[in-house]
């Protein structure tokens, strides 16, 4: 089970700094691990719907109505980073993000989402991705090297790229049924 230790003692090693066994250790590697390592994993989780977090729920609507508009509103879940799907892909619903809530016209929220997962639940790939990642932002802190960290987050760019295809690639394809542009075609 990684954690996110593990991960920041991993990038730092690979830049030839000492290894750490906390974010809260006064070294100068945690210090900034402990700065960079938030943003990095949240901008992570965000950027792609890794396999791993994504999450399906169903949500009761909130107490009270909305004032207009809507029949009903919904507390996004806790770990919510991103919006997927609203509604089932058969029947996708009309809604509106206000407040931090989610206004609808239904009285359950069928709702997919990425979920703010741990790091022992990511798979290999978004593992080394992260290290990478965190490689390519210590780069310059630890090395004060401009072309190495330009280096590193050419590498952190191209794990990114394998790594989201890897994942993408392990649901079966979207097929696209009598969508109206074929029909126009005259096909």
């Amino acid at each position: 089970m990684t954690t996110d230790v593990e991960i920041c003692s991993a990038a730092l090693m690979l830049l030839g700094a000492p290894p750490i066994a906390s974010l809260s250790e006064t070294s100068k590697g945690a210090i900034l691990c402990a700065n960079l390592y938030p943003l990095a994993r949240k901008d992570l989780l965000r950027m792609h719907p890794w396999n791993c977090s994504v999450t399906r729920v169903m949500l009761a609507p909130l107490v009270g109505a909305p004032p207009f508009d809507y029949a009903n509103w919904f507390a996004k879940p806790g770990n919510w980073l991103r919006t997927l799907d609203v509604g089932t892909r058969s029947n996708p619903l009309e809604y509106e993000f206000a407040g931090g809530r989610i206004l609808c016209n239904t009285d359950s929220l069928p709702f997919r989402y990425v979920a703010d997962v741990g790091e022992g639940n990511w798979d290999s790939h978004m593992v080394d991705v992260m290290v990478k990642r965190m490689v390519a932002d210590l780069a310059y802190p630890i090395t004060k090297s401009t072309s190495l960290a330009q280096l590193k987050q050419a590498l952190y760019q191209d794990a990114k790229k394998l790594a989201k295809s890897i994942d993408g690639q392990e649901n079966p394809p979207e097929e696209i049924d009598d969508a109206p542009f074929i029909a126009v075609r005259g096909g």
